[in-house]
């Protein structure tokens, strides 16, 4: 627990020490199409300055005991804030969501990594969108072999910067056999 502490101070002194340079909050999507899901890769920095000193505030007011899930819970917090994933204009609810804390190379500001999971058991329109566009940069991939509609979608494996609205066109799941959702907790 002591080495979340020293690391935990370490990223506050490297904020205060570059104020001299402000650079804005960096959000990078993966989206993932498999047979009965997809899956965002989510990647998150905060903006140096306050947004980082807001986030670092939050987790310092906790309990050492609880520091860093305190930190894990507020950074996947502001990482999915502005992202809303839908399929035909319904909301779709996280099967499962992972997220893993480092430090950016330097150590001047915290990073997450997000795997969150989402059932697509139907044909649909995929769409996700960002209330924060100017920070969000999409890719996409379509391991199910055929679930996405290419035709009309976005170039596959390619860097979309600023997006606030992505779209994808979803066959229903290949094969005969139907996707199967579970009420099951993760």
């Amino acid at each position: 627990m002591t080495r979340c502490v020293v690391t935990l101070l370490a990223v506050c002194l490297a904020v205060s020490a570059a104020w001299g340079h402000t650079f804005p909050p960096q959000r990078t999507v993966v989206v993932q199409v498999e047979r009965c899901e997809a899956a965002l890769l989510v990647g998150y920095r905060p903006g140096t300055g306050e947004p980082t000193e807001a986030i670092l505030a939050r987790a310092s007011t906790q309990p050492k005991s609880q520091m860093l899930q305190t930190l894990r819970a507020v950074m996947a917090a502001f990482a999915m804030a502005p992202l809303a994933v839908t399929v035909d204009g319904r909301p779709l609810v996280p099967t499962s969501v992972r997220a893993k804390l480092g430090l950016e190379g330097g150590g001047a500001r915290p990073i997450v990594v997000l795997l969150v999971t989402y059932a697509i058991p139907s044909a649909g329109r995929l769409e996700i969108t960002s209330a924060d566009p100017r920070t969000t940069r999409i890719s996409w991939q379509d391991r199910s072999g055929g679930r996405v509609a290419e035709a009309g979608a976005p170039a596959q494996g390619q860097w979309f910067d600023s997006v606030a609205s992505f779209l994808l066109s979803l066959a229903g799941p290949p094969g005969d056999t139907a996707c199967v959702t579970s009420s099951s907790s993760d």
